[in-house]
């Protein structure tokens, strides 16, 4: 027992190096790889389009991040894919066993390749679509990689739950270590109709799912074999108690109070919260169930079938806005119970809604 004792004592003096280790080795100028992926055009041949992309570069993390960039700036968003299976919760065709066998592994294979070339002659597809078409790529240039599905969060709702198990990711090896990433999420994104449909691609590259930290993507993700959370003691009760994060905000915010998503509250109540976040804050406004601040924009007929928006003067007035200070790089602000029906607090930045917390009320 002692022996075990010192070992892990050994460990935790040991992480710091490793991580900054891992950092410093991540630490590298990428746009040799992001010119090469911008040029390599597909002509059919995935060895070849995976060869034009990683020969001309030297090292794992390089070639990785040039399949990356190609398949981001390359492959679209499927939305009529999404919409006609996913949406309505069908299944699209796939291999079929019977048994776990090596005969089912061949299955798996031949289905895999043909629906990753479907991906790129089509190029467009959904998140696993993106997730293969990586691992394969990274396979065919010999870098160990693996798609890895699991439970998303991508809804103000979710909030105590661990969202949907509907989504596909990458973990890939790199000099002996393994990292996140997300190519699907990466390449851009879709809005959603009134119905919840999706709706078409737009293309905005997003860095921050490259390689990203384990404790961010944590914030967000958390996979159906819990090794690939790359953290210690993080299980998916501890990921269903995150806060929302809005989309394109998750990277700016780092939450130091309160420790979790649901705030357990009675009225009277006083809730303390700080925040690191990387942008500037003008404004500060909380909406909940309770209390909603009315929208500023709306919009004014100026002809046939013609509108534009403009600014609400009545509702400008009505705003409610709460103090805050920011100290040394962190915003603290706070917010009083005064309502025994409060059921979730979002928290706006200039009108913007970047969180939501849950709340749970005592008597």
């Amino acid at each position: 027992m002692a022996i075990s004792r010192y070992l892990v004592l050994v460990f935790l003096l040991f992480f710091p190096y490793l991580l900054f280790a891992q950092q410093k080795e991540l630490a590298v100028d990428l746009s040799c790889a992001d010119s090469v992926a911008m040029a390599v055009k597909y002509n059919g041949d995935i060895f070849r389009l995976t060869r034009q992309l990683t020969d001309p570069l030297s090292s794992q993390l390089l070639k990785t991040r040039a399949i990356f960039k190609w398949i981001t700036e390359n492959i679209a968003y499927d939305n009529k894919y999404f919409n006609k299976y996913n949406y309505k919760g069908r299944e699209p065709k796939t291999y079929r066993c019977d048994e776990d066998n090596q005969e089912c592994e061949i299955k798996k294979q031949v289905w895999e390749n043909g629906y990753v070339m479907n991906v790129l002659d089509k190029g467009k597809g959904v998140c696993e679509g993106y997730a293969l078409l990586f691992k394969k790529m990274c396979t065919i240039a010999g870098i160990d990689a693996e798609m890895v599905t699991g439970y998303v969060r991508t809804e103000d709702y979710e909030v105590g739950t661990a969202g949907e198990l509907d989504h596909a990711w990458n973990a890939v090896r790199i000099n002996g270590n393994y990292y996140l990433l997300d190519p699907t999420w990466a390449a851009g994104g879709c809005g959603k109709d009134d119905d919840g449909k999706l709706l078409p691609f737009h293309k905005h590259f997003n860095n921050f799912y490259w390689l990203t930290p384990p404790e961010d993507f944590a914030k967000n993700h958390y996979p159906e074999d819990p090794k690939w959370v790359l953290l210690a003691n993080y299980s998916k009760d501890k990921f269903s108690l995150n806060p929302y994060y809005a989309a394109g905000e998750v990277e700016n915010i780092k939450l130091l109070a309160p420790q979790s998503g649901i705030i357990h509250a009675k009225r009277g109540d006083t809730v303390r919260f700080k925040l690191n976040y990387k942008g500037v804050i003008h404004f500060l406004q909380i909406n909940s169930n309770t209390f909603q601040n009315p929208d500023l924009w709306t919009y004014e007929d100026v002809g046939k079938r013609k509108n534009v928006k403009v600014l609400d003067s009545a509702a400008l007035k009505r705003q409610r806005y709460l103090p805050y200070r920011q100290i040394e790089g962190a915003y603290e602000f706070a917010y009083v119970v005064k309502d025994n029906t409060l059921d979730y607090l979002d928290i706006l930045f200039d009108t913007r809604k970047v969180m939501r917390f849950k709340v749970k009320m005592s008597r």
